[in-house]
């Protein structure tokens, strides 16, 4: 029994001088692993807080290229309808002046004052008399319209003069820049015995 003692004794003061001797490497691997777990979970809390703090800033960045893609298609639409739009307007300037001659046939107001004008010169330049020029009522409401969004009106002219110049002033009319449906001519002999010629036209008009 005392030899189991001191068994028991002896080798209780062999772990005592082992702890003793190797006291100093546990403690320096045991800094180094409190070391390494600061700096670890250090890490893990940057990176944990860190993406809540940056995440609306992360959001903003995601909205603003959402925006740019979408601006940018808008954008890239509105350069194409710039292009088709100047495409447009090169043919428009192409047929400006056929444009003009439409418009002159067919005008978009009444122009009796034009018109009337436009007869008289005619007449002073075949060098006949002007003797009647009157017009009818303006339709504007007609109860049977062929051709939506066209009206027009009568006018009466009785010139007289030469033969010659009287026909003239017929084809001046016929081929006016204006269209004239020529609805009833009449020539001859006036009682001042005269020859002469009294028109009824039709001028028409868009009234836009």
């Amino acid at each position: 029994m005392k030899a189991l003692f001191t068994k028991l004794f002896l080798l209780t003061n062999h772990y005592k001088e082992y702890f003793k001797k190797n006291t100093p490497f546990i403690k320096s691997d045991s800094k180094k692993f409190t070391a390494y777990l600061y700096i670890t979970l250090t890490l893990f809390s940057v990176s944990f807080f860190g993406f809540f703090a940056i995440k609306p800033t992360l959001d903003t960045i995601s909205n603003l290229n959402k925006q740019y893609e979408d601006n940018t298609f808008v954008y890239n639409a509105l350069k194409k309808k710039l292009v088709a739009l100047d495409a447009l307007n090169v043919q428009y300037q192409t047929l400006q002046p056929d444009l003009n001659l439409v418009f002159d046939a067919i005008p978009k107001t009444n122009k009796i004052p034009y018109l009337t004008r436009q007869l008289e010169k005619l007449t002073s330049a075949q060098n006949l008399n002007l003797s009647k020029l009157d017009f009818g009522v303006i339709e504007i409401y007609p109860a049977l319209k062929p051709t939506p969004g066209m009206f027009s009106y009568t006018f009466n002219i009785t010139v007289e003069g030469s033969e010659d110049k009287v026909n003239r002033f017929i084809s001046d009319i016929i081929s006016f820049d204006r269209i004239i449906g020529i609805e009833r001519i009449t020539t001859g002999k006036t009682d001042n015995n005269v020859f002469g010629t009294t028109i009824t036209g039709r001028a028409y008009f868009l009234n836009q």
